[in-house]
């Protein structure tokens, strides 16, 4: 299957465990950063399209180096 948008679980601590609370669907890696910066303090699922360029994983990263709790997850 092939994946042309990006996808995002947000996910919150609840107890020993992080409970999904929502996942979305978006068209630009701008819209997901913003989602991303809404929800501060959540941890998330990045599912890359497959249209995905070397500076969107580095954009990810810097989020992640800012101290988001993004997970990549690959194409499998």
């Amino acid at each position: 299957m092939s994946r042309e948008m990006w996808e995002l679980d947000i996910y919150r601590q609840q107890g020993n465990t992080d409970a999904l609370v929502a996942t979305h669907d978006f068209q630009s890696l701008t819209s997901l950063r913003i989602a991303v910066i809404e929800n501060r303090g959540r941890s998330f699922v990045v599912r890359e399209p497959l249209h995905a360029t070397p500076q969107d994983r580095i954009t990810l990263l810097d989020l992640r180096a800012q101290g988001f709790d993004i997970k990549i997850a690959t194409q499998g």
